[in-house]
């Protein structure tokens, strides 16, 4: 089988001048080429000028298309954004920053947060959740 690829191979590399194909992009479209080829192949199929020429093509089409979907979606960074360091800070202090930032109500629904008592409150679940976003938006906001 490997002998009946490699008899295509000067129509591959004419198709990939053809094409205008990278010559990065040239070794893995001409894999892609040989492996549409080689499943043809396989499901019994006659290689013909045409039809190989058709499958070939496609088949590095397709690669070029999937590699620039792939491209598209992936997010490039030269470096990670910049954060400013914080000191390590103990949690003593930052409870009593928090402590002096937040309400009395907020603080304490803080604490039973903390201690896994909110819902001995009394507030009903949905209130829960709502307090808790509105805590996390202004811990987040005090702290960040």
């Amino acid at each position: 089988m490997n002998e009946l690829l490699r008899n295509w191979l000067p129509l591959i590399n004419s198709l990939l001048s053809r094409l205008s194909i990278h010559p990065n992009e040239q070794d893995e479209c001409r894999q892609a080429a040989l492996l549409r080829l080689w499943k043809s192949i396989e499901d019994g199929k006659t290689l013909t000028v045409t039809f190989v020429r058709i499958r070939a093509k496609g088949a590095m089409l397709d690669y070029l298309a999937t590699r620039n979907r792939t491209l598209a979606t992936e997010v490039v960074s030269d470096a990670l954004p910049e954060r400013p360091r914080t000191p390590h800070l103990s949690f003593t202090y930052l409870m009593n920053e928090l402590k002096r930032d937040l309400s009395a109500t907020e603080f304490t629904f803080l604490e039973s947060l903390m201690n896994g008592t909110e819902e001995t409150l009394g507030y009903s679940h949905a209130r829960l959740r709502s307090l808790k976003s509105e805590l996390r938006k202004k811990v987040e906001y005090l702290l960040g």
